[in-house]
């Protein structure tokens, strides 16, 4: 049975979460072009407002960086030694879920971060790939019909929890990716209400 009391699994988690808070967009935007993107565009620090704001090479820029973050701390937790008795794939995702939230609700920011999108398909690519590969073909095809990043993400995070049950294992090591893809969700209330009222601006 897993402990997150353990001193490991403790530093693992917070390790992801400080890692997680890392505000690539703010400072790729900041480093190279003289910009705060939080006060352009949607003030989003996500790479969808830095290739915005100040062109799409930086957002992919961005959009890497941010999913190297989730990426990184996952894939250390999978290939670390564990206390005996510790589920890595718990562990795993407890990192993932506190890289999506560190990204989320970044400490250096007054947790005011981005949405998650980039930060939860690194964590994915790390702990479930095949899981990853079905959100990314999910956010290909929301893309194609609605030419909106918001929709695709969505229909992305959606499609990840599908997916989930659907290849298993269905028991505690499902919750923490669970909850990332509902963080995310959450995280586009605003894109919610703009797309309900037409305003959403396309890409």
């Amino acid at each position: 049975m897993t402990s997150i009391s353990e001193p490991l699994v403790m530093g693992l988690i917070a390790a992801g979460y400080l890692a997680g808070s890392i505000p690539f967009g703010l400072l790729v935007a900041k480093l190279f072009a003289g910009k705060d993107v939080r006060t352009s565009g949607s003030g989003n620090i996500g790479a969808t407002n830095v290739a915005r704001v100040v062109g799409k090479k930086l957002g992919v820029l961005t959009l890497l960086l941010d999913a190297a973050k989730g990426f990184i701390p996952v894939f250390v937790a999978s290939r670390i030694a564990l206390p005996p008795d510790t589920s890595r794939e718990v562990v795993e995702g407890l990192v993932a879920l506190a890289a999506l939230l560190g990204h989320c609700f970044p400490i250096w920011l007054k947790l005011r971060g981005g949405k998650g999108v980039a930060t939860g398909l690194g964590v994915l690519l790390a702990h479930r790939p095949e899981v990853a590969a079905v959100g990314l073909i999910a956010f290909a095809i929301g893309f194609a019909i609605a030419r909106r990043v918001s929709f695709g993400s969505m229909l992305a995070a959606a499609a990840v929890v599908a997916a989930l049950v659907y290849f298993g294992p269905h028991d505690v090591t499902v919750a923490p990716i669970a909850v990332c893809a509902v963080v995310i969700v959450a995280r586009h209330q605003g894109n919610i209400r703009r797309l309900i009222s037409g305003k959403e601006l396309k890409v």
